[in-house]
């Protein structure tokens, strides 16, 4: 889950807005060069193909769509600048989807340069993660907070029934894919929903030293004082807008993990939030910015329905090796979603406007 023995070297921070407005060849050149800083060492072919791809989304972003605003691989292709016909370009949009040179995690290293270039200087970095399906693929989707909505971090794919592994065990794959592309003096905060509660990850994540904050469940068991109860127990009478920090709280009855935990009650939501942390972290992660980087984490709601609904990503329909090819299909859209939203917050974007 950790980096391993020695930590990367620090990625060179990205200038990702372009400072004019580019079109046509103009807009493919500043990508290639973006690009060519952004993912490190890639074949020269998957370069200009991940380019390609990039600025087809960029064009289709503008409202270049069909059926409803839906996606299809059709309208993919139809923005795919090449030379030749219609059918040559969806071939190569599909060359593209199977080319196993590409890895995705080799865009998750992009998509965190352009993330980390982009934010302002912090030695500690919010990466939320959730979980949302496009067809019948499950994404794990993984981002940092930008200006009310997530820039993109990195995905995991998988169909049900998964072909090997467990569905954690793809977790802390994705989890320690972002956390290796990350610079050295920058630790991630994992802010996670009460899906990913589960006491071995809060265990693991521990012993490697890992910082989280992670909804947890209202009817664990957790001891704190000598005296065990639910874990929405340590809620109970707490009036709105006030945090409260527990220490020394063993979580779960059997494996009774060392943890902190911070209760608040926000008058918007029904339940309250029962946030666990690593022990003894007040000093890394305090209370109140404990809860603020928790309600930011609902910013990443708003971008799946950008992706989904605004941006046409619920339209995709892929029918053979689905998991691998979103991937590859989802990392050219992140890279593009991520320099509109990127130019949308520049000086230039608000002058436009």
């Amino acid at each position: 889950m950790g980096r391993g023995s020695q930590a990367p070297a620090p990625a060179p921070a990205v200038a990702p807005v372009p400072e004019i407005p580019f079109e046509g060849a103009a807009l493919r050149t500043r990508l290639h060069q973006l690009l060519t800083v952004a993912s490190g060492p890639l074949r020269r072919s998957v370069r200009t193909n991940l380019t390609i791809l990039t600025e087809a989304f960029v064009l289709l972003v503008r409202g270049g769509r069909s059926g409803q605003g839906r996606l299809s691989l059709h309208a993919i292709a139809r923005h795919v600048a090449i030379p030749g016909r219609p059918a040559s370009r969806y071939k190569r949009l599909h060359r593209f989807l199977d080319c196993r040179s590409f890895d995705p995690v080799t865009g998750t290293t992009a998509l965190v340069r352009l993330a980390v270039g982009a934010r302002p200087h912090a030695r500690l970095l919010p990466v939320i993660g959730d979980q949302t399906r496009i067809g019948t693929v499950e994404v794990l989707h993984l981002g940092t907070p930008y200006r009310g909505r997530v820039l993109p971090l990195g995905f995991r794919t998988w169909t049900y029934p998964l072909a090997k592994g467990s569905q954690p065990h793809l977790e802390r794959i994705a989890l320690a894919d972002v956390a290796t592309g990350l610079p050295a003096a920058v630790r991630p905060v994992w802010v996670l929903d009460r899906g990913y509660a589960r006491v071995r990850l809060i265990q693991e994540l521990t012993q490697v030293g890992e910082l989280f904050i992670i909804r947890g469940l209202a009817t664990v068991g957790v001891g704190q004082g000598g005296r065990w109860r639910r874990l929405r127990a340590l809620a109970a009478g707490l009036p709105p807008r006030v945090a409260v920090r527990f220490t020394h709280v063993l979580y779960h009855r059997t494996r009774q993990q060392p943890v902190d935990v911070v209760c608040y009650r926000d008058p918007e939501f029904q339940e309250p939030w029962l946030l666990v942390l690593p022990p003894d972290s007040e000093r890394l992660i305090p209370t109140r910015e404990a809860v603020q980087c928790y309600r930011e984490r609902m910013q990443i709601e708003q971008g799946h329905r950008d992706w989904k609904t605004h941006l046409g990503v619920r339209g995709l329909r892929l029918k053979v090796r689905q998991a691998d090819r979103l991937a590859r299909l989802l990392t050219a859209f992140a890279i593009a979603y991520a320099l509109v939203l990127l130019l949308g917050a520049s000086r230039l974007g608000q002058a436009l406007r």
